[in-house]
């Protein structure tokens, strides 16, 4: 066969041949059916993602008041409206007390100590019925600023009543200065005392030493000094 037929029939095959075969490296086209479903699913995640995000500002918005302790409490301490404030909170926030039942708790009684800023909650307070138990009383003395401890002793403490001297510095009765009238007795209120520096308290005592320490006050003749809080008086307040 002569060349001119051989090139004559390459030009027939590839005018009216089947159409030549991809080359491997080239990869097949997506399928246009695919584009639908991977919208929908796009839609879907944003959707939630939207559902989501209202959710978290549903929560955050939900807060409530709150009581706080506006300051330090003392065991025992008569709790007044103004040892009391107020925190917004997220209203699942757990054990606390709703800010409009606050008159519900003035004139209760710290359980224990309170850190300024504590979120309150009902364990933390105590309801006193009858607070001077039989064979005891609640005596007053008024202690000047030399004659007690820096910090004045505050409601709930326990305190140690100490014979400073009688009149003209002489020993009365038994007791000399320096010799303990009361070992460990519950301040039950603390006010001023009108001197300057001086401080009123009411200390619950045994009736065996009610009057002692009442004729020893009469003269300004008792020092009180403030003990370990976990100290346990002679004689207690009565509570339920």
């Amino acid at each position: 066969m002569s060349s001119t037929s051989l090139k004559a029939g390459a030009t027939t095959a590839r005018a009216g041949g089947p159409p030549a075969t991809p080359g491997r490296g080239r990869l097949p086209a997506a399928s246009r059916d695919r584009r639908p479903a991977l919208a929908a699913l796009a839609a879907l995640l944003i959707l939630v993602g939207a559902l989501g995000s209202a959710l978290v500002a549903f929560r955050s918005g939900s807060r409530v008041d709150v009581l706080v302790a506006r300051q330090d409490l003392r065991m025992g301490q008569l709790i007044t409206r103004e040892d009391f404030s107020t925190a917004r909170v997220a209203a699942d926030g757990g054990s606390t007390i709703d800010a409009a039942a606050v008159s519900n708790f003035v004139g209760t009684y710290a359980r224990g100590p309170i850190p300024q800023g504590t979120l309150l909650n009902n364990q933390m307070f105590l309801a006193v019925s009858e607070v001077v138990p039989e064979g005891a009383q609640e005596v007053g003395l008024v202690v000047d600023a030399g004659r007690r401890t820096t910090d004045r002793p505050e409601p709930g403490d326990v305190v140690s009543l100490i014979f400073v001297s009688g009149s003209g510095g002489q020993p009365v009765g038994n007791l000399s200065p320096g010799d303990v009238v009361v070992e460990a007795a519950r301040v039950t209120e603390v006010g001023s005392g009108g001197g300057s520096g001086a401080t009123s308290i009411s200390v619950l005592v045994r009736d065996s030493d009610a009057g002692t320490v009442a004729d020893l006050a009469s003269g300004n003749s008792l020092a009180v000094t403030v003990l370990p809080s976990s100290t346990e008086p002679l004689v207690d307040l009565v509570t339920e």
